[in-house]
């Protein structure tokens, strides 16, 4: 999937053929909001600092709605002429159990997991082709993450140090990630479309990306209805064990609205 839309971004860029007529003479200021539904399911690596313990939460899209507590998205586009903004908003917070084994023993630990995180975009993006049947955009901007995970378990015997026997705490992270990327749209003459984007880069974490590969449809000028597939990453730790190593994954369903 991530190769694929790496291939599609690739392949807008060459909408504009050798012989292209002139960019859009369109300069006044156009904006794009789009509120969404991101059916995120979750794998990775959780760690709290100083607790001895590794979580492996797993839930995919049909498990997602068991968990999910509360979830807020938008983007915000703002363009005029080759410039523009790109603004994001991604919230989530997700609760559940996950089992951690328990060694020699052959069971399971229980742990209460719960957690909020948000992941705020804010970029610059150049259009490299503007054009009716589609753009090509470059950015470049920052990520910012902030992750609370509340873990809470009960042990009923007392296990060997320094694991304790009972533990209900709550630890919060907040970095900053550097972004660059593509982002590409294909517009057809019946109203219909495909895009997406490639985002990744480091800084507070270790790696972060942000694939997307959408198709929607034009209901006028004004307004449209996209669907498509998500793959975000943060892959952040500190050196006390703090660990959030997550891939967000799942479809989602947006509604655009063009001012």
């Amino acid at each position: 999937m991530r190769c694929g839309i790496l291939f599609l971004l690739l392949a807008m860029a060459g909408i504009a053929p050798a012989s292209a007529a002139p960019d859009i003479a369109d300069d006044r200021w156009q904006y794009r909001l789009v509120p969404y539904i991101w059916g995120a399911g979750i794998d990775g690596r959780l760690a709290h600092a100083g607790l001895p313990i590794t979580l492996h939460p797993s839930a995919g899209f049909g498990d997602i709605w068991n968990h999910l507590d509360f979830a807020a998205m938008m983007v915000f586009e703002a363009q005029r002429g080759r410039h523009g903004m790109l603004a994001e908003l991604v919230t989530l917070r997700l609760s559940g159990t996950v089992e951690v084994p328990i060694p020699t023993t052959g069971f399971g630990l229980p742990v209460d997991l719960g957690g909020n995180t948000t992941s705020v975009l804010a970029a610059y993006q150049y259009r490299m082709i503007r054009e009716e049947r589609g753009q090509l955009d470059a950015v470049a901007g920052v990520r910012y993450w902030s992750t609370t995970t509340d873990l809470a378990y009960a042990i009923p015997v007392p296990p060997p140090p320094p694991v304790p026997q009972v533990y209900d705490r709550s630890q919060s992270r907040n970095w900053v990630d550097v972004q660059v990327g593509i982002k590409g749209r294909r517009n057809f003459t019946n109203g219909a479309y495909v895009g997406g984007w490639l985002l990744g880069g480091a800084g507070g974490s270790d790696l972060s990306m942000d694939v997307t590969l959408l198709t929607g449809y034009r209901f006028g000028d004004r307004t449209a209805l996209s669907v498509g597939y998500r793959w975000l990453k943060a892959d952040y730790s500190t050196s006390n064990g703090f660990a959030f190593d997550v891939d967000m994954h799942g479809p989602g369903i947006g509604l655009e609205f063009a001012f």
